[in-house]
């Protein structure tokens, strides 16, 4: 586990017990390309995303919604529980309106795992970064570079 998030915010935010988290996608397990990726978490819900850049910044996310690999296909998070957080400032932000990662909003990583951008504020709340242009603060770099990636299915009682 790459991570030491604290699983109070989330247990919070969904207003649910944690059960069990079940890890279903690692990156040095699985493969980092974007068909290793959708074959473990097409169709599932409740997911918990841990990622880890080459300058070992832990940042991720997290949506009850479920992950469906069609292009064309937008969820809306109505029970406004996705959040993006960041391991190394230890900051949370929760989510503004509809979960939106990745696809032009606040962070996207490539089907590569090393292309993408972070423009924190357009969907989650985060006041340092409100022009949302290209920066760092989530990557530790421009691209997130990413040497390991862990995704969790949460189980909730």
């Amino acid at each position: 586990m790459i991570f030491g998030l604290k699983f109070y915010f989330l247990q919070e935010k969904s207003k649910k017990t944690i059960k069990s988290l079940t890890l279903i996608f690692q990156g040095t397990r699985n493969g980092f390309n974007g068909q290793s990726y959708w074959k473990e978490i097409n169709n599932k819900d409740n997911l918990l995303m841990i990622f880890q850049s080459k300058n070992d910044y832990i940042f991720g996310a997290y949506s009850p919604c479920k992950w469906v690999s069609n292009l064309n296909n937008y969820v809306q998070d109505d029970t406004l529980s996705s959040f993006i957080f960041s391991q190394t400032h230890n900051q949370i932000c929760p989510l503004n309106q509809g979960p939106a990662f990745g696809s032009g909003h606040d962070f996207y990583i490539g089907v590569n795992f090393s292309d993408g951008y972070c423009k924190l504020g357009n969907s989650y709340e985060f006041d340092k970064y409100q022009n949302q242009s290209e920066n760092p603060h989530l990557f530790g770099q421009i691209k997130p570079e990413i040497k390991e990636c862990e995704i969790y299915q949460a189980q909730f009682i």
